[in-house]
């Protein structure tokens, strides 16, 4: 492996480095990056460019200090060591950006932010697999706490550069116009729609599994309040609500048809032709598979029951007039003068005993799981990754429940899971409705 390359140059930036992680970051609100950008002008554009060209090498020096206090085996690890090297990279091109004082200031600001923002498209993958591999070496518990506070802060600076780059774009073609009639501030919306949200989501995860297995996958079937509106960055909860309903469908499937199953098993043992996110995927229990995915068994299927006052979503073209044969999956949504609530509750076996304490850890050797992460070279962990099949769809990483979490939690809300082993899994998404709670950065 490649050691970590420690230079004369990097002591001495350490004295600069110090001088960024010894001041604390200036946390932000949904509800901030939506009243800032929503009577934009020329002025506040330049500010808002200010904020985040200072905010970011404050908010990378944290993570770089990080690194370092990672034990030395850590930290000579060749997947550790790039993205250490890609980290302080960033830290010094940042710093080095004198005050935007103009229009053409912030342009060459945002290319900048773009090309940063496509650089670290290899960190997430190459992080997970450098902690992976070093989990012979240090705890599970330091693993899990290194990547949950690595994750936040990468979520946090890619809403700050995305959120610039977007309010830059949209100057650029509407200036004072009122481009903000969608409710779209940037990155940010502030009329997400609940059931719209889960439609697409659920929309996206039957086609993929309906191509994977070829059957048609569970319906799901939207239950309570039908005209939820809220705000939120789209990215993050369709990457949360995608997971969960993958999770919840591949267990249904595996668990009321060993029969297809072992057929897509022995095509693949086979050589025929399958997707290709299924040609090297390892087929041993992982953690991440199915928060409610267990041994696929011969049981037969629950019969097809309709819930009063719920319906099933707008199947999509290619299975207008099928009927699936497994028992649904029900998306709950509720929602306080606060808060808003997503339950996902599936028939699909529920999570064995001896995987059910691990399903919040990242991957690590120690459970002999997760080989798919060498497969995916760039990661942005969002739905169109899948739609686009940028990464394969079906293609197991173990980490899809972890960064879930972090993703729910990141902006004041919460992720649980709940199983009843032998028979299925709910699982209780929460967030803020009101986007008045700051990131979470810790």
């Amino acid at each position: 492996m490649a050691r970590r390359t420690i230079s004369p140059q990097h002591f001495y930036q350490n004295r600069i480095l110090d001088q960024y992680a010894s001041q604390s970051a200036k946390t932000i609100t949904l509800r901030q990056l939506a009243f800032f950008g929503r009577n934009l002008n020329e002025d506040k554009l330049i500010q808002s460019g200010n904020y985040v060209r200072k905010e970011l090498p404050v908010r990378l020096a944290h993570r770089i200090r990080d690194f370092q206090n990672l034990p030395f085996i850590v930290g000579t690890n060749s997947y550790i060591s790039t993205v250490y090297e890609l980290y302080w990279s960033a830290f010094d091109r940042l710093r080095s950006i004198p005050e935007i004082k103009t229009i053409e200031d912030n342009h060459m600001f945002c290319e900048t932010l773009k090309g940063l923002l496509r650089e670290h498209l290899v960190a997430l993958p190459q992080l997970a697999r450098g902690m992976m591999e070093c989990s012979n070496h240090i705890s599970q518990g330091l693993i899990d706490r290194f990547m949950y506070t690595m994750l936040r802060s990468r979520i946090s600076r890619r809403v700050l550069a995305e959120q610039q780059i977007a309010l830059t774009a949209n100057w650029n073609k509407y200036g004072h116009s009122g481009f903000y009639s969608d409710g779209r501030i940037g990155v940010v919306n502030t009329k997400c729609n609940a059931r719209d949200t889960v439609e697409r989501c659920a929309t996206v995860t039957r086609d993929a599994y309906r191509t994977y297995y070829g059957v048609e996958p569970p319906e799901v079937v939207f239950d309570g309040r039908e005209n939820v509106v809220f705000t939120y960055i789209p990215d993050h909860i369709e990457y949360v609500l995608y997971e969960l309903l993958k999770n919840s469908i591949r267990g249904v499937i595996e668990t009321h048809s060993s029969e297809v199953v072992n057929n897509v098993m022995e095509a693949t043992k086979s050589d025929v032709k399958v997707p290709e996110a299924t040609q090297d995927t390892n087929e041993t229990e992982e953690i991440e598979a199915n928060p409610s995915s267990a041994q696929p068994s011969s049981r037969p299927h629950f019969a097809h029951e309709k819930i009063p006052h719920s319906r099933p979503l707008a199947p999509s073209s290619t299975s207008a007039s099928k009927t699936s044969p497994y028992p649904h999956i029900s998306v709950t949504v509720s929602s306080s003068p606060t808060d808003i609530y997503f339950r996902i509750s599936d028939q699909g076996g529920g999570i064995p005993e001896s995987i059910y304490p691990h399903i919040w850890s990242f991957p690590s050797l120690k459970f002999n799981k997760f080989t798919n992460l060498d497969k995916v070279s760039q990661m942005a962990a969002t739905l169109r990754e899948r739609q686009e099949e940028i990464i394969p769809p079906m293609l197991k990483l173990g980490i899809g429940l972890p960064m879930s979490k972090v993703y729910c939690e990141y902006w004041g809300g919460g992720l649980i899971v709940f199983s009843m082993d032998g028979y299925g899994t709910d699982a209780y998404i929460k967030i803020t409705r009101l986007g008045n709670k700051e990131e979470n950065l810790v």
